[in-house]
């Protein structure tokens, strides 16, 4: 007997291995669904076109006109291969599994909520799996809710929940998606009364009457949000949110593939590299590396010239580089700071200090396959400490030009506040996007004002809220959450004031001292401060060295600059070059 023709985009088709019928149920099985083997055909496809999957004999068989291509949701989306899965299972696997799990009893799984920062692609991975499962998608989000009059937003829920269960009667699987959970179902004590009746419909309608819950067991009700910790923890329990999952900024492989899907249709040039564009994007996430691509095509577009419009646009690795400099994290927006452009050749002397953060900072994130390999655990914090103008800040800045990562700057003017409290959430809420962006440095200027030591002799209302920040600061480095890809870096002229608790290992794992210049480091650093002056015959940079001992970095800095502001200016505006004099008055000064 030939199935029924419904007006249905996928059924399945099954020889009963008793009855020569076929029998037709609505549903897509993912790639991980292994039929059953008592039946000997299973024909999976969209009409008017099916596969015939045998597994006996082991092959396809094609049924219909056209291609054999199913759509995907890896057509739409690229990463998160766990989240599409979960999403997959909440979705299929009641109606796929329908009588084993009567017969074991089991209850599925029938709320789904994602969390996580804004721009992961909640939302498009939510879309693209119903897709693919052609299931039915009722949305939910608060400006469709919020209404003016009483009783009204509670009636809205009622009816989408009551037409997501009207197609799970059909036999169609049933999505319903609230977006921005948060802001619909926040917690009931600090909200209105409207908000709380919300919160109460919807806790109802998702435990379901028995009456009702024949159906609703086929009704999957996903959710996203970006602030967890807001939602009303009534929610948060099992027979309603049962899984859990959070949708942090990908991996270095996901956004290889994301960048992959999004710049399928460029012509890239021979020099392009996806694979080393995705490994220089740390802390990109799904829609920040879509406005990557974007800008890259832009700029090739620009460079385009009338003539050759006909041409087709090539898009090289300058457009990526192009790119990369005009779009940025969105995690980190607001709160990091444009690493300066020094390199290790910008800083005079200092060569063992400069080797030893070599192999502190930047060697665990350019070879952190190596480390893992074999098994030795990165550096997690440096201080450095020396007389003021030694050059501890630049040499901070220069290690995170040189790793290549995402760079957070604070001093204790950042964190301290007039409100209680709003220091320490803002030293968590940095860690956490550092989290999110790892590998990343944060770097605490003047660390002996965020980390002093605990009873001292300050003011008691400074000394609570140092202590605090601390206690904070302690926990976030070394505490029960592993900081894993953070590399904290502080500088201070006053090591004795920090807290012993900050100097032990598994905190501040290498201290070290930064010393003011020798001779030779003295040279070293007038010739990198002069390299673009065009010094006179009569200047020995040598002579200039022996001459300045006893000087810090900052100071021999001030020198370059102030041997011209020394001579009067219209000697500068005519001469063509530095003479050794115009030194020796500005050190006599």
């Amino acid at each position: 007997m030939a199935p029924t023709r419904k007006r249905l985009d996928l059924v399945e088709l099954r020889i009963s291995p008793t009855q020569n019928c076929f029998r037709s149920t609505l549903y897509f099985v993912s790639s991980s669904f292994v039929p059953n083997p008592s039946s000997p055909l299973l024909i999976l496809g969209r009409l008017p076109q099916a596969t015939i999957a045998d597994p006996k004999r082991g092959r396809d068989v094609l049924m219909g006109t056209g291609k054999n291509e199913f759509w995907r949701a890896e057509g739409a989306v690229a990463g998160y291969a766990n989240v599409i899965e979960a999403l997959r299972e909440i979705i299929i696997y009641p109606i796929v599994y329908s009588e084993e799990s009567q017969k074991l009893g089991l209850k599925w799984p029938r709320g789904l909520l994602l969390y996580g920062p804004p721009g992961t692609g909640k939302t498009s991975l939510v879309q693209a799996v119903v897709r693919e499962c052609n299931a039915h998608l009722t949305t939910i989000s608060p400006h469709s809710i919020f209404s003016p009059y009483a009783g009204e937003s509670e009636r809205l829920l009622r009816e989408a929940f009551s037409e997501a269960s009207s197609h799970a009667s059909m036999g169609k699987p049933s999505v319903i998606f609230i977006d921005e959970i948060d802001a619909l179902c926040s917690h009931r004590d600090s909200r209105r009364e409207e908000e709380s009746r919300i919160v109460a419909q919807l806790l109802t309608l998702m435990s379901g009457s028995k009456a009702s819950s024949k159906h609703q067991s086929r009704v999957a009700v996903v959710a996203s949000t970006n602030r967890v910790n807001a939602i009303d923890p009534a929610l948060r329990r099992s027979g309603r949110f049962d899984v859990e999952i959070e949708v942090t900024a990908p991996t270095e492989e996901e956004r290889l593939q994301i960048l992959e899907l999004y710049s399928k249709e460029f012509l890239l040039d021979d020099s392009v590299d996806l694979k080393a564009v995705a490994a220089s994007c740390n802390g990109y996430v799904g829609a920040d590396l879509e406005a990557l691509c974007r800008e890259a095509s832009m700029s090739a577009l620009h460079k385009m010239s009338f003539a050759s419009r006909n041409d087709s646009v090539l898009v090289t690795m300058d457009d990526w580089k192009h790119a990369r400099s005009k779009v940025h994290p969105s995690i980190t927006r607001g709160i990091t700071v444009e690493v300066p452009k020094v390199s290790w050749e910008d800083i005079g002397g200092l060569q063992d200090l400069k080797r030893k953060l070599q192999q502190a900072v930047e060697w665990p994130i350019k070879h952190a396959a190596a480390f893992a390999r074999m098994g030795i655990s990165p550096v997690r914090g440096v201080l450095l400490h020396g007389p003021p103008g030694c050059s501890k800040t630049t040499l901070a800045k220069a290690a995170a030009h040189a790793a290549e990562a995402a760079f957070f700057s604070l001093s204790g003017a950042d964190l301290f506040s007039m409100y209680v409290g709003e220091g320490e959430a803002l030293l968590r809420s940095i860690f956490q996007r550092a989290r999110l962006a790892a590998p990343s440095i944060i770097f605490f200027d003047e660390a002996d004002v965020v980390g002093a030591k605990r009873g001292g002799g300050s003011s008691r209302g400074s000394s609570i809220v140092g202590e605090r920040l601390l206690s904070t600061l302690l926990t976030e480095m070394d505490g029960l959450e592993q900081t894993k890809g953070v590399l904290v870096l502080a500088a201070t002229n006053r090591p004795d004031a920090i807290d012993h608790a900050l100097m032990r290992p598994g905190r501040f794992d290498l201290v070290l001292y930064v010393p003011p210049p020798d001779l030779d480091g003295r040279e070293e650093i007038l010739r990198v401060h002069t390299r673009q002056m065009k010094l006179g015959e009569d200047v020995n940079l040598r002579c200039l060295a022996e001459d300045t001992n006893l000087f810090t970095g900052a100071e021999l800095a001030e020198a370059s600059a102030r041997s011209i502001i020394s001579k009067p200016l219209k000697e500068c505006i005519t001469c063509f070059s530095v003479e050794l004099s115009w030194f020796q008055t500005w050190s006599s000064q």
